[in-house]
């Protein structure tokens, strides 16, 4: 269901500060802000982040961002979003990023909703894949949450799973595959794991 406070302003903006950002990142730093839904406001400020800035003022932006974040109400929108900011942190400051990464663990462990959980867990893996010792810190959350869950949804998000933990958690992998419900997409996966080398339960 679309959440009706989202306005073709808010969209608009982060747009147009993505557009922006690359040419006049001050301007769209401005325009970033003056978004009223945080979660655009949030990967709009992210964008900016990304492109322009000394670390010190990524920082200041990043965490901009993650309050933005955090002004949503549901656990897993707050979470899923913050992976946005999070992606840019690792990259230029992975201790400061590591903290934010335990709190958003933390929180998403406060998430009811299994699947929900497990795709805000989704999101922050994907966004620090690049440093082994942040994914290692969100990794086992992220398995546990989709050993709780059945459905479709849950089974892609496996299949992203094993792909981003196979070297590195290849117990919690197979485990994942096992959980995965069996049939034609199950098949076609290990079909592909098979081809490229990989090894399969």
């Amino acid at each position: 269901m679309a959440d009706p406070s989202i306005t073709d302003a808010d969209v608009g903006g982060r747009a147009r500060a993505g557009q922006l950002a690359l040419t006049d990142p001050r301007e769209a730093l401005k325009v970033a802000r003056t978004i009223q839904h945080p979660w655009y406001r949030c990967q709009a400020l992210s964008s900016v982040a990304d492109v322009w800035g000394t670390r010190a003022q990524k920082l200041e932006v990043l965490e901009e961002a993650l309050a933005a974040a955090a002004e949503q109400v549901e656990i897993n929108r707050v979470v899923t979003v913050s992976a946005w900011p999070l992606r840019v942190m690792a990259a230029v400051a992975p201790a400061e990023a590591a903290v934010q990464l335990r709190q958003l663990v933390t929180l998403a462990a406060q998430e009811p909703h299994t699947l929900r959980r497990a795709d805000a867990l989704s999101a922050v893996a994907f966004a620090v894949r690049h440093e082994p010792s942040l994914l290692a810190e969100v990794g086992p959350s992220l398995v546990d949450a989709l050993l709780r869950g059945r459905g479709w949804r849950i089974d892609r998000l496996i299949r992203d799973a094993v792909e981003l933990l196979d070297d590195s958690m290849p117990d919690a992998a197979k485990s994942l595959i096992e959980h995965h419900a069996d049939g034609q997409r199950k098949r076609a996966f290990l079909k592909r794991r098979v081809g490229s080398g990989a090894d399969v339960v």
